[in-house]
């Protein structure tokens, strides 16, 4: 905390930082006497539709679930009105994930200004994204359950791997025979046994540990994106090893407005009503690497507030600063860019006028 500092900014750039940064001749000033200067804080998850890879053109994987040639970067636009919500949040940047099929394509991160699609791309290719599940679509073709998506998954990867070492031998032996070109498959291979970032999307606390073990068959260096669940499985999430991002759509009262309302609602859901608040604050102190997101929010407003309650269910302020900010930048590999207000960094700024995190800030 320095108390009374200046903050020098140049051509988006954080150049100086602290109590004794002297002001440049030519600076433009803003007198913050009494304000809180924060940096922009990070939403770790926000799915955007993202445009089809086409499966009669270029070389696609023969099932039109597995896509991961698909990039968010390229199909981003911008959203005006969403930025404005967020920016009223204090969210400057948000990862923004392809949000259909079993394995997606590749995240971007995206700063939540005005500038137009491709200036507002911070990094490409941040992460590449699996759901081991269908959502939507038609059950009557493959896969049509959970077990198919998990199957057809690692059907892709065995298939990388083998299109590698192929590719591989090839190239040092030009007389053998060429093998098949293919988009999706020379994609997925820079994922295999490698050092680049895979996030694994958990719809519950069983599916976490599935995520887990597909991680470890191919070595990947693996994140979950979370559930809200993960209280429940909390000892064998911990000793997983990867870090989590937690969504905020904690939820709400269920309606036990007359008798049989209340007859209708379960023990468990009761129970999730009152604890899944806590699950940010319960991960942290089991040594849980989190990060946070506005996935599932009802309106983007609600960002802070949902945050500002799991604070008052016993999350650290710290740490959720931590979550908004440090720790997702160095998920992302981004954290020398993004996350504090060193010098060096991008002059991305949240002012307030109190603690960030206190309900009439």
């Amino acid at each position: 905390v320095i108390e009374g500092g200046n903050v020098i900014l140049r051509d988006g750039v954080i150049v100086d930082v602290g109590a004794d940064a002297p002001v440049p001749p030519d600076a433009r000033v803003w007198d913050l006497a009494g304000k809180t200067i924060y940096p922009g804080l990070i939403d770790s998850y926000s799915p955007t539709s993202i445009p089809a890879v086409s499966t009669t053109r270029g070389a696609p994987y023969w099932n039109s679930q597995i896509q991961p040639q698909r990039d968010a970067a390229r199909g981003y636009h911008v959203d005006e009105s969403l930025n404005a919500a967020l920016r009223g949040q204090g969210v400057t940047c948000r990862l923004v994930v392809p949000d259909s099929r079993v394995i997606r394509g590749t995240s971007a991160l995206v700063t939540t200004g005005d500038e137009p699609g491709p200036e507002a791309v911070i990094l490409d290719r941040v992460a590449l994204h699996v759901r081991l599940s269908i959502t939507g679509g038609d059950r009557k073709t493959y896969p049509g359950s959970p077990m198919g998506a998990v199957a057809l998954a690692r059907q892709a990867m065995y298939d990388a791997d083998w299109y590698g070492r192929a590719w591989q031998t090839y190239r040092s032996d030009p007389g053998r025979p060429r093998p098949e070109r293919s988009e999706a498959l020379a994609r997925l291979v820079e994922y295999v046994d490698g050092d680049r970032l895979v996030i694994l999307e958990s719809p519950d606390e069983q599916s976490f540990l599935r995520a887990d073990r597909f991680a470890r068959e191919f070595a990947l260096r693996a994140a979950v994106r979370g559930s809200g669940w993960e209280y429940s499985r909390l000892e064998s999430i911990r000793k997983t090893g990867r870090a989590v991002i937690v969504p905020l759509n904690f939820p709400k009262p269920p309606d036990v407005g007359t008798p049989e309302a209340a007859l209708a609602v379960s023990l468990r859901r009761l129970m999730h009503w009152d604890i899944a608040p806590e699950n940010p604050a319960r991960l942290v102190e089991a040594g849980v690497a989190i990060a946070l997101s506005g996935d599932g929010l009802k309106s983007p407003k609600e960002f802070l507030g949902a945050v500002r309650k799991a604070v008052e269910r016993g999350l650290d302020a710290d740490a959720a600063l931590e979550a908004l900010t440090t720790q997702p930048a160095r998920l992302f590999g981004a954290d020398d860019q993004r996350g504090t207000l060193e010098a060096g960094t991008a002059a991305h700024l949240v002012v307030t006028d109190g603690d960030l995190f206190a309900k009439k800030t």
